[in-house]
């Protein structure tokens, strides 16, 4: 700011400058006429006086003895050269030199001006006798009777005039550097004045460029400076409100998009990443957040999707398509490539959006499954009493023996489809959540021991070993009814599954807040591939087994929703041959 100040008082001082010259020059030259003419007029006057003082009697100058001698006397009392001529142009007096030495003076100009009939005679020229620059003013000496008898001049250095008109130069010079010196004092004040609030402006205009929008200017200015000030406050306040909003979208968008399951991730022009979100990485299955400001294809690593990126960046439209990932795991991913307009003009980014659409591609071939297993279950006993039905009235029912038989069969198939359709139907409630729950406290131990008298029949026929160990005395809150289906699902196929002789133990533990269920066999077991398997709908690992002991194939389907509901987990451990071990756990309500 200081530069502008100093430019400002530059452009005053040349601008006083020039005017100051101008009118120091005008001024000079006027008063040096007005000097020249002042002396003239006075030097006219004064010769005029001292021609009207002189005594003409003579009606010629043959005899100017009186007029010398009266010359001499005023000669005393003035500074000019006084001199006398005749009409022939003979001195007849000098102040300034003798008379005799001067040659005659009848070709001087302002002689001959007085000889011509002017009443004044005018001239400046070199002195030939005193040898100065003079000014010289005549005029005519009359006699009593008007007649011209002589010729009075007075003269006058040139160089008098002219040091008062340096004089006069001089003291205009002076004032005019007095004056500026003054008035750059005064500028130099006035334009602090004015630099200063422009300077504070400029400084919080500054900070904003800086993105600093909290400064505001508070100093103290004047007419439009003020309102400078003012608007530049009213502008931060503006851009202080616009970036606090702008910084709330951002955080709001910032969390929108952290919290997607939809994995999000913006490429340039340039193919480089730009932005990931955590659901990304989790779809791709590696931290892409590292990989920011590197090639997308780094993080896709499928040729899939590079290739369906490559088509939305030749093509600039939408791509839609499901992609499969082999890598780290099997996933079926819903990709959408958007193409969207870059900082500049012309620029073109990308969004890729990733849905990983695997459980639902999964829950529909389970659904899928669901019903070709159901049609199937439900066709054999549908098929059966049809079968039946149609022996007896074909003449078959007259055999007492035959309709005792066949209603026996039909009624068996009749409770297993009851047994189907009420399994499927509590299934689908249990999906739905639609089951209710009596909450109430349940001691473990009497729960396990009242399954054990469920399965104890078919136990003893096997010669199998009902063992629990009761690591630790717990009682939860939780549905009984609930909580002593899951048990007996679990025991009775551990039963089922294992070979006579066998045993079945149930172990009760406490794990932090959590109750631990374990139910372990050691019967056949479950292949590890097929274990990922077994709390899916109609699934069976050893199917003839499984339908010779009654199930319907939901069991397991029951229980794993029973757990759930109960806001617990269940898992399995299994080895081909040697047994299989499943897993409950249970919160403990803090009492």
């Amino acid at each position: 700011m200081k530069k502008l100040q100093f430019r400002i008082l530059a452009i005053f001082i040349a601008i006083f400058t020039i005017f100051s010259l101008s009118i120091g020059l005008f001024s000079i030259n006027l008063l040096q006429d007005y000097a020249s003419n002042s002396q003239e007029e006075e030097l006219i006057k004064q010769a005029k006086t001292i021609a009207d003082l002189l005594p003409m009697n003579a009606a010629d100058l043959t005899n100017l003895e009186a007029a010398t001698n009266e010359a001499t006397a005023l000669e005393m009392q003035s500074d000019e050269r006084l001199t006398i001529i005749d009409l022939s142009g003979i001195v007849v007096f000098d102040s300034a030199t003798n008379k005799e030495t001067l040659e005659n003076h009848s070709n001087r100009e302002e002689f001959k001006a007085v000889l011509a009939g002017d009443k004044v005679g005018v001239s400046a020229r070199n002195s030939e006798s005193t040898k100065e620059t003079l000014y010289y003013v005549a005029v005519p000496l009359l006699s009593e009777q008007n007649e011209l008898v002589g010729v009075l001049r007075l003269s006058r250095p040139v160089a008098e005039i002219n040091q008062i008109s340096e004089q006069i130069k001089n003291s205009l010079l002076l004032f005019s550097l007095l004056a500026l010196i003054l008035t750059t004092l005064i500028t130099l004040i006035i334009t602090k004045r004015i630099a200063k609030p422009i300077n504070d402006i400029m400084i919080v205009a500054k900070s904003l460029s800086n993105k600093q929008y909290e400064v505001r200017y508070s100093g103290n200015a004047y007419g439009e400076v003020a309102d400078l000030g003012q608007t530049i406050n009213e502008l931060a306040t503006s851009l202080e409100e616009q970036t606090q909003e702008i910084e709330q979208n951002d955080k709001r968008l910032y969390e929108l998009i952290n919290h997607l399951v939809i994995g999000v991730m913006l490429i340039d022009e340039h193919r480089t990443i730009k932005m990931v979100n955590p659901a990304m990485s989790v779809i791709l299955g590696e931290d892409i957040t590292k990989l920011v400001g590197n090639s997308y294809v780094e993080a896709t690593k499928s040729y899939g999707l590079s290739h369906l990126i490559e088509i939305a960046y030749q093509q600039n439209e939408k791509q839609n398509d499901e992609i499969y990932f082999y890598y780290p795991k099997d996933k079926i991913v819903d990709a959408n490539i958007v193409p969207i307009d870059g900082k500049e003009p012309g620029e073109q980014n990308l969004i890729v959006l990733l849905y990983d659409i695997t459980e639902i591609r999964r829950l529909e071939k389970v659904r899928t499954d669901f019903v070709t297993n159901a049609s199937h279950e439900l066709k054999t006993p549908v098929t059966a009493l049809k079968g039946f039905s149609e022996t007896l009235l074909d003449g078959a029912m007259e055999d007492k023996e035959v309709l005792k038989q066949f209603l026996e069969i039909m009624l068996a198939e009749s409770s297993r489809l009851d047994f189907l359709v009420n399994d499927i139907l509590e299934l689908s409630k249990l999906e739905q959540k639609q089951v209710p729950m009596n909450m109430q406290e349940v001691n473990l131990t009497e729960a396990v021991l009242s399954t054990f008298q469920l399965v104890k029949q078919t136990a003893d026929e096997k010669e199998m070993k009902l063992n629990l160990i009761e690591e630790d005395t717990l009682s939860i809150t939780v549905d009984s009814s609930r909580l002593k289906q899951i048990l007996a699902n679990l025991i009775n196929n551990a039963v089922v599954y294992t070979q006579d002789g066998g045993e079945v133990t149930v172990t009760i533990r406490k794990e932090k807040n959590q109750a631990v269920i374990l139910v372990s066999d050691n019967g056949i077991g479950i292949p590890e591939d097929e274990q990922d398997r077994i709390f899916e709908r109609f699934y069976r690992v050893d199917k003839a087994r499984s339908r010779n002991s009654g199930g319907t194939g939901l069991g397991l389907s029951i229980v794993k929703y029973l757990v759930g509901n109960l806001n617990g987990s269940i898992a399995v451990e299994s080895r081909l041959g040697l047994g299989t071990t499943f897993t409950v756990k249970l919160p403990i309500q803090p009492k």
